[in-house]
């Protein structure tokens, strides 16, 4: 391997452009628009919105922080798909397929897909299934059993030359791609992640027999990550600050 991986995912993580929403935005999600919005989570807890089992949800988290960010991100998950939708937030209802995957009950025109870590998290609209995956860059723990459980030969390969810093951001990198794709797919972590190619050589892309589907990565803020998997019939993407 000739490219140099560790450059490549530093002009991947150049700065994406986030912008207020518009009023209208939600009249013009179309067919082949991606609407991406960028939350963030240091908001005081607030639960008006929220249902009696993401209430439940809440609870089990032992730690007020954990607590707050679960009810920011879904309180903000609400009042995003409200936009579109046109329903009040709290009376949005949510059904789970097999895996987890949440979609809304009585609206299959609306597909979603929600993601956080560290402060922010992220949200993907759009009229097509999608997968959206962040994460907050850090040192990983026990970084040599998960290249190895997690990542396929190649991507193997392509970490070893590395240092320790470099190789668990280029880990996080493969991570949030392949999380992105299960969660498009509604797969659930359960599969093999080792089966989920990831190409980072030039554009990234998911190398998958079979199946088609785009991947997108962006830096949503300094020290995040974050990879997008959507149907080749996307062909915008706009990206909305919450």
């Amino acid at each position: 391997m000739t490219w140099d991986m560790a450059q490549n995912i530093k002009n991947y993580l150049s700065h994406t452009p986030w912008i207020p929403a518009t009023d209208s935005c939600h009249k013009t999600l179309g067919q082949t628009t991606l609407d991406l919005w960028l939350i963030s989570l240091e908001h005081p807890l607030q639960v008006d919105v929220l249902s009696e089992d993401e209430i439940d949800r809440l609870n089990r988290y032992r730690f007020a922080k954990d607590q707050r960010k679960f009810a920011v991100a879904r309180s903000s998950l609400r009042r995003i798909l409200a936009r579109y939708s046109q329903l009040d937030p709290a009376n949005l209802c949510f059904d789970y397929g097999p895996h987890g995957k949440p979609f809304l009950r009585g609206n299959d025109s609306l597909q979603f897909n929600l993601s956080h870590s560290g402060e922010y998290a992220l949200c993907g609209v759009a009229r097509v299934a999608v997968g959206v995956d962040i994460e907050q860059l850090r040192l990983m723990d026990r970084l040599d059993g998960l290249i190895k459980r997690c990542l396929a030969l190649s991507e193997q390969n392509a970490l070893a030359t590395m240092s320790i810093d470099q190789q668990s951001v280029g880990f996080l990198q493969y991570w949030t791609c392949k999380e992105a794709y299960l969660k498009a797919t509604g797969q659930g972590i359960s599969e093999s992640l080792m089966a989920i190619e990831v190409d980072l050589a030039n554009e990234p892309q998911l190398k998958i027999p079979g199946q088609s589907w785009q991947l997108q990565i962006v830096k949503p803020r300094e020290g995040y990550t974050a990879a997008i998997v959507m149907p080749p019939t996307i062909t915008q993407t706009r990206f909305w600050s919450y």
